[in-house]
């Protein structure tokens, strides 16, 4: 029975979130509200395909306060389409990675919207825009001058931060042995040293060189690849020389990065076994990593742990998670996609406050801020609402709708 169960939630993940079992349903579907936090700025893509900065502290003051900025072009085709992971902030831009589907044809949008921005409908000057021949998942990830972005088509695509003039590609294996399905990158790359770590569809975790070098091989560019027995969609982390990730074996990893030439048995530290896909990205504070799963288990891991040691603790939300966990110090949040919204002591794993549930799923990664004693969680949930949540007294302190409801 426990085996149908964990078999009936696999399957109904693939087919809500990425149509693995047939079309591709994740590419066609409403985005789900992902969100970035920069100098006190709140960016989210919205899920009817337009991204607006907010301004929290007009909102706390008023609710009803006007965004800073959206970009809203006349038609969703022309906009970002459906986003599934949080833009990215560089410097100047904010790049918003989506996926837009016209007349079944999918292509992957990727925008660079200036922070100071001032029109809605259109790109302004300085601004661009790429279009890939595949959706794009994961969030863009900038480094070295360069946006980094995985797409459906099998490929990570480099551009240039400031004009969006393509660098290079990397194919993944997927790719370059002919396999539509596993080619696809739903992975955010995480970049130490110059290396980008991903995951792809592949059953591989890569890390790869982005050397500015548009005329490096992909064997050149490969340092190593690490392979599952699953799909890797999370987002890496790296705590030190530690890469720590989740795949949909059913395992997380943690692979030591210090030295490119490892063999894959001497790279892998350790791994856990879980009981269903990992979907949500691994949060740490240090020392401790906190995993999610799609049976809606949490569990506590040290970074240090033996092979067979069990989790610190764990906790049943009775619910999927797909949504990235936020850590607030000891205070862990944790949404399950059916809009349960869980506060968690980190260090019992006991959950200290009545958990509060909203009429939307989410699905997006949480974000949030810390300032001394005081933190707030914002939720991007699928119809398009951004709430922040006051951790200290556990309450909604202000909620913008960003979707235009019909």
């Amino acid at each position: 029975m426990k085996m149908i169960l964990i078999l009936s939630s696999a399957l109904l993940a693939l087919v809500v979130l990425s149509g693995c079992t047939g079309g591709n349903i994740i590419g066609r579907a409403e985005g789900w509200t992902p969100l970035a936090i920069d100098e006190s700025i709140i960016y989210v893509a919205s899920s009817d395909g337009h991204v607006v900065a907010l301004d929290p502290n007009a909102l706390e003051r008023d609710e009803d306060a006007a965004p800073i900025w959206e970009y809203e072009p006349p038609t969703q085709e022309r906009g970002v389409g459906s986003v599934f992971n949080p833009p990215a902030i560089g410097d100047s831009f904010v790049f918003v990675g989506g996926s837009v589907n016209v007349d079944n044809d999918e292509t992957g949008r990727l925008v660079a919207l200036r922070k100071d921005r001032r029109s809605s409908s259109r790109l302004e000057e300085d601004e661009w825009e790429e279009n890939l021949p595949g959706a794009i998942i994961g969030s863009p990830v900038v480094a070295n001058g360069m946006v980094l972005v995985g797409s459906e088509d099998g490929n990570l695509h480099a551009f240039s931060e400031i004009d969006g003039a393509r660098l290079w590609i990397f194919p993944t294996d997927g790719l370059r042995e002919g396999k539509e399905k596993d080619k696809r990158i739903w992975s955010t790359p995480v970049v130490k040293d110059e290396i980008a770590y991903f995951g792809a569809m592949d059953d591989y975790l890569y890390a790869i060189s982005i050397s500015n070098d548009a005329g490096l091989s992909a064997d050149d560019r490969t340092l190593w690849k690490f392979k599952t027995n699953g799909a890797i969609v999370t987002k890496p982390i790296i705590i030190d020389e530690l890469l720590i990730f989740g795949s949909f074996d059913r395992k997380i990893y943690a692979l030591d990065i210090s030295e490119p030439s490892h063999s894959n048995k001497e790279r892998l530290l350790w791994s856990y076994q879980g009981d269903n896909w990992y979907w949500a990205g691994v949060v740490t504070d240090g020392s401790t990593v906190y995993v999610a799963s799609m049976d809606g288990k949490v569990n506590a891991l040290p970074i240090d742990r033996r092979e067979k040691d069990l989790p610190l603790w764990e906790i049943e939300l009775n619910d999927s998670i797909s949504s990235t966990p936020f850590l607030a110090g000891s205070d862990l949040i944790v949404a399950t996609d059916q809009g349960k919204i869980s506060f968690i002591d980190s260090f019992s794993g006991q959950a200290i406050k009545v958990a509060k549930d909203i009429d939307s799923e989410i699905r997006a990664p949480l974000t949030g801020t810390v300032i001394g004693d005081s933190a707030m969680v914002y939720v991007g949930d699928k119809d398009g609402v951004v709430r922040a949540i006051d951790l200290d007294g556990w309450r909604f302190r202000w909620e913008f709708a960003t979707a235009t409801k019909e």
